[in-house]
């Protein structure tokens, strides 16, 4: 759990690692701008970093937003631009990157949220969600790809890899678009503003914290994600997920 208050805005923080490897999701903050990143399971191997690919990437990621956050570019162009510099990063030291198909390398999903004084702008791609003012705002495009995803098939894992080559594919029927180190999805994101007024919480949360909160009006109370009885909930239903489960959650103070 992390809080921290930038001026008129409070952040904080619930993070917990699934069963199955180092948590994924990333979360960070620079000024007015805020993130949530779901690095994806890797289904070609972890290990072009020396191990934990996916996790290291995503930091990489989330700290190269910090260094181009510019309130006059774009959320789009903000990631697009934060990506490109991890990608010229590793072209540099991982041997033969040209020629390792786009596949195999990390991808993630995100969302991230800038508030300025009159609006509040909203940027998502792939399944993290965002959630403020009683509705939720989210990369509805990415519900086939889940739904792909939980064909009754024999060989899961066959199917997994079979989608995630799919990836940024603007040619194939299926492709879809999703975060990747070429920046190709992220003009593909949905994005919006709205009016700040009366706007007192929002939520930017990981795929894995969707399928726990199944009843969203947990938040529409404005519950504080480091009270206990957030806690407790989490813990309640903790159990229909095995994946990482990230929220961070923004508090607007008034005048």
């Amino acid at each position: 759990m992390t809080s921290s208050d930038i001026g008129e805005i409070m952040i904080e923080v619930f993070t917990q690692e699934g069963t199955k490897h180092v948590n994924q999701d990333i979360y960070g903050w620079q000024g007015n701008t805020m993130w949530v990143i779901d690095g994806a399971t890797p289904l070609f191997g972890d290990d072009l970093l020396s191990g934990n690919d996916v996790q290291k990437t995503m930091q990489n990621i989330s700290d190269a937003l910090k260094r181009h956050v510019d309130d006059k570019q774009s959320l789009s162009n903000v990631l697009y631009h934060a990506c490109k510099d991890v990608e010229s990063e590793y072209r540099h030291t991982i041997s033969g990157y040209d020629l390792i198909e786009k596949y195999k390398l990390p991808t993630f999903a995100i969302t991230i949220v800038r508030v300025n004084n009159m609006n509040i702008e909203w940027y998502g791609l792939g399944d993290c969600e965002i959630y403020m003012h009683g509705k939720l705002y989210r990369d509805e495009s990415f519900d086939r790809v889940n739904k792909r995803n939980q064909k009754e098939v024999s060989d899961k894992a066959a199917l997994h890899r079979e989608t995630r080559m799919l990836l940024n594919d603007e040619n194939h029927p299926e492709g879809y678009w999703i975060g990747s180190l070429d920046g190709v999805g992220c003009m593909h994101g949905k994005q919006g503003s709205l009016n700040r007024e009366g706007i007192e919480n929002i939520y930017l949360y990981s795929d894995g914290m969707a399928t726990v909160l199944q009843d969203k009006s947990i938040l529409l109370s404005g519950i504080d994600v480091n009270d206990s009885s957030f806690e407790q909930y989490i813990q309640k239903h903790r159990h229909l997920t095995t994946d990482d489960i990230t929220i961070l959650q923004i508090q607007l103070k008034g005048e």
